[in-house]
């Protein structure tokens, strides 16, 4: 028997009615909660909400009008698992990516078979203009740290320059002076 794929459908991220955003998302079926509650498996990487992100299963409920919605309710950082049901292993990255003379629609597609070789996921915000950069969120397995992805992605020899915006690169010691000695 043929397994089926689930029904894909708009869901609401939010934290306390804040930063709503709707991606999308596989139906898997009804959830415990209140009625008309159904647990789901994000397919997008959400620009507002770093976690959950593509993979993540949560359990989201109708409100008010109807839309199925997961709500942070202001849950500190650290304690974010606690409102995923299931989590798909990864976490969220920002990327700005620079394009000089070329096609920021031709960098994307490198920018995506790239961090497709790599496992990643890659979507875009929007594209490069003349003065100001593209913006990418990759959806990032556990295994790897932000150095690694960055390291492969330039490894890539992709036709754009790339700036790590989330998280936050760590800043390089600068070399300290030798010091002399007393003689």
């Amino acid at each position: 028997m043929a397994t089926r794929t689930p029904r894909t459908i708009k869901v609401c991220l939010t934290n306390n009615g804040d930063d709503a955003e709707s991606p999308w998302a596989h139906d898997l079926g009804p959830a415990g909660g209140p009625k008309g509650s159904r647990k789901v498996r994000l397919v997008n990487v959400p620009f507002l909400h770093a976690k959950p992100t593509w993979g993540d299963v949560i359990v989201v409920s109708p409100v008010e009008d109807g839309l199925l919605t997961w709500d942070r309710g202001g849950v500190a950082w650290a304690q974010i698992g606690k409102r995923i049901a299931e989590d798909g292993g990864r976490w969220a990255m920002i990327l700005d990516y620079a394009v000089g003379s070329g096609s920021g629609d031709a960098a994307f597609r490198a920018l995506v078979k790239a961090c497709k070789a790599a496992d990643i996921v890659c979507e875009g915000a929007w594209g490069p203009s003349r003065r100001e950069p593209g913006r990418a969120y990759l959806a990032v397995g556990r295994a790897l740290t932000a150095g690694q992805v960055m390291a492969k992605l330039r490894a890539a020899a992709l036709p754009c320059t790339l700036v790590q915006i989330h998280p936050k690169p760590a800043r390089r010691a600068r070399p300290r002076p030798a010091r002399r000695s007393r003689a």
